[in-house]
C-alpha cells in the first residue's frame, strides 16, 4: 500500500515537469530501493551554497538508463536524463535562490531491463552565499619541471576558469621559472594580491589595484626571500616566513615525499618603504605560516623547537621528530611592535603537529590542520582539519568535513560560513578543492568537491589544485602588465 501511494505521487507531479526539458521521470515499473544513490562526485547529504554552479554528477551504479529529478519545497522541479546528469544552468540557479534555507529533494531513477529503481536523498540549501571565486595554483606532480604551472581563478557560480598568470617559459633551467601560489588580501575586497616567482627573474609580485611591483625580499640579514605570506588587513604590511626548505624522496612505502625546513623565521615587510624587519628569529626555533586576526591586532603562527641533538645539519634524519604548536602575539598598530608569544594550540603535548592557523572573519574560531609530525601536511595522509573556539578554548577535529586521506591547506570565506581546502581523498595523489559549510556555532557539514561541468573532469586531470583562496571578485590585472613586471628586475628590499 505504501509503495502504491509513492507511485501515485510521481504520476501527479509529471504535469509540473513539462517546462523543464524533454526528460521525464518514469511512472511504470518503479520500485523504491529505500537507499541512497552512489554518485560521482559525492553530492549526497550536503549543505549547498545558494549561488553554486550546477552540481552535475555521474550515477556510479550499473543501469541501462538514468533519470534524475531535484525538487524544491514548493514543488518546482528540474529533470535531467543520461549519465552524466547535467542540470540547466539558469533553471538550477533559480531553483537554488527559491530554496534558500530549505531542503532540495533528489530522486535518481535507474533502469535495468524493463524495471526502474528509485534512489532518494536530500540536500540543504544554505541561506548564506559562498564567495563567487577561488584562486589556486595548478601544478603537475613533478618536482623538477615547472614549465606548466598556472595561477588560475574559477567562478564558482558558473564553470568559467581564467588564468591570472602562467609559465610559458621553456623547461631549461636557464629560462624556466617556478611560481608560488596566489594569495589575496581581505578576500580581494580591495583588489590586492601577490605571488612569488623563482629562479629566473625571481621576486615577489604584488598587485594592488592597477599597480604591479616586483620586490626582492631577500636581504643580507634574512635567510631567504618571503615564502608563506599573510597580508595585514588594514595596514600596508605583509608578514612572511623565510624558510630554508628541503625535500626528501622515498623509494618504498606509502609516502612519496617529505618537505621540511632546516630553519625558518618570520619577517615583516612594509609595502611603502620596502623595508623588512624580523618578527621572530630565534635560532633554536622554527617559525612559519603566519596569519593575522581579522582586526590585525594579533599574529598567529606555527612554531617548533629543535629536539635534543637535532640541528639544521642533521634534521633530514629526524624530520619525524619535528612538531609544531600554534602561538599568537599581540600587535600594536601604532608602534608596530609585538608582544611575547602565547601558546594557543599546544599540539606537541599530544605528540602532534599543528599548522596553518586561520581565524574566522568574526574572530571567534581558529581553523588549523593537525598531523602526527612535520611542517608540510599536504603530504601527510593523517592530516585533518581542526577548530578551536577562541572564547571557550575547546578544540575538536571537524566532524563531517574530514576524510581518511589528506585534508590540509584551508581558508575561510568572507562571511565565515564556508571553507575551501585541499584534499587527496579522491585518489591519494592529487589535491582537489573541497568546500564545506560551517554554521555559527562552528559545526561543519560534509565536504564536497568544487563542481565541474563534466563530472569526470577530476579523473582526467593530472594536476593538483594548490593553495585555494576565496575571492569576492576576479583578478582583472592585465596579464601583459604582470608579465612585464615578472621579466624586469625587482625592487630591492632593505633590512631595518
Amino acid at each position: 500500500m505504501m509503495q502504491f501511494r509513492y507511485i501515485f505521487v510521481i504520476v501527479a507531479v509529471v504535469g509540473i515537469l513539462t517546462g523543464c526539458g524533454k526528460a521525464k521521470v518514469p511512472v511504470n515499473n518503479v520500485e523504491d530501493a529505500n537507499a541512497k544513490p552512489v554518485l560521482v562526485p559525492d553530492y549526497v547529504d550536503i549543505v549547498v551554497p545558494p549561488n553554486i554552479a550546477p552540481m552535475n554528477f555521474e550515477v556510479d551504479m550499473p543501469g541501462d538508463e538514468y533519470v534524475a529529478r531535484v525538487s524544491g519545497s514548493d514543488g518546482r522541479a528540474l529533470v535531467a536524463s543520461g549519465n552524466p546528469i547535467k542540470w540547466d544552468m539558469k533553471k538550477w540557479h533559480k531553483l537554488l535562490q527559491e530554496s534558500k534555507g530549505k531542503d532540495l529533494k533528489y530522486e535518481v531513477f535507474v533502469r535495468n531491463g524493463d524495471k526502474w529503481k528509485l534512489y532518494a536523498f536530500s540536500n540543504h540549501v544554505a541561506e548564506e552565499e559562498i564567495d563567487p571565486y577561488i584562486s589556486y595554483r595548478l601544478i603537475e606532480p613533478s618536482f623538477v619541471q615547472y614549465s606548466a604551472i598556472s595561477l588560475n581563478q574559477r567562478d564558482l557560480t558558473s564553470f568559467e576558469e581564467t588564468v591570472i598568470h602562467n609559465n610559458a617559459a621553456p623547461t631549461d633551467e636557464r629560462r624556466g621559472q617556478c611560481m608560488n601560489c596566489h594569495v589575496p588580501r581581505n578576500h580581494y575586497k580591495d583588489k590586492a594580491s601577490m605571488f612569488h616567482v623563482r629562479v629566473r627573474n625571481g621576486g615577489t609580485v604584488i598587485m594592488a589595484g592597477d599597480s604591479v611591483v616586483k620586490v626582492n625580499l631577500k636581504t643580507d640579514s634574512t635567510m631567504s626571500a618571503g615564502v608563506y605570506p599573510a597580508w595585514h588587513p588594514t595596514l600596508d604590511l605583509i608578514a612572511y616566513s623565510v624558510n630554508d626548505t628541503q625535500q626528501k624522496f622515498f623509494y618504498s612505502g606509502d609516502r612519496k615525499i617529505e618537505v621540511y625546513d632546516r630553519s625558518s623565521d618570520l619577517i615583516l615587510y612594509d609595502m611603502k618603504t620596502h623595508e623588512v624587519s624580523h618578527i621572530a628569529g630565534d635560532p633554536n626555533l622554527l617559525e612559519t605560516f603566519p596569519a593575522w586576526s581579522p582586526d590585525g591586532k594579533k599574529l598567529y603562527y606555527s612554531v617548533a623547537r629543535y629536539p635534543d641533538g637535532v640541528t639544521p645539519e642533521n634534521i633530514e634524519n629526524h624530520y619525524y621528530d619535528i612538531r609544531y604548536d600554534i602561538v599568537s602575539r599581540d600587535f600594536d598598530l601604532a608602534t608596530r611592535s609585538f608582544s611575547e608569544p602565547d601558546t594557543i594550540v599546544y599540539a606537541t603535548s599530544e605528540e602532534a603537529s599543528a599548522l596553518l592557523p586561520r581565524v574566522s572573519p568574526d574572530g571567534k574560531i581558529l581553523l588549523y590542520c593537525k598531523a602526527p609530525f612535520g611542517t608540510f601536511h599536504i603530504w601527510h595522509k593523517e592530516s585533518d582539519l581542526w577548530i578551536k573556539d577562541l572564547s571557550t578554548g575547546k578544540e575538536r577535529a571537524l566532524e563531517n568535513a574530514n576524510s581518511d586521506d589528506t585534508d590540509s591547506y584551508h581558508t575561510w570565506s568572507s562571511n565565515g560560513r564556508w571553507i575551501v581546502f585541499s584534499s587527496r581523498r579522491d585518489d591519494g595523489s592529487y589535491t582537489r578543492p573541497y568546500l564545506a559549510y560551517v554554521d555559527v556555532s562552528g559545526r561543519d557539514s560534509k565536504a564536497f568537491v568544487v563542481p565541474q561541468e563534466t563530472p569526470s573532469y577530476y579523473k582526467d586531470l593530472m594536476k593538483s589544485y594548490n593553495v585555494p583562496e576565496f575571492l569576492v571578485q576576479p583578478v582583472k590585472v592585465a596579464r601583459q602588465d604582470i608579465l612585464r613586471k615578472v621579466n624586469n628586475p625587482p625592487v630591492q628590499a632593505c633590512y631595518r
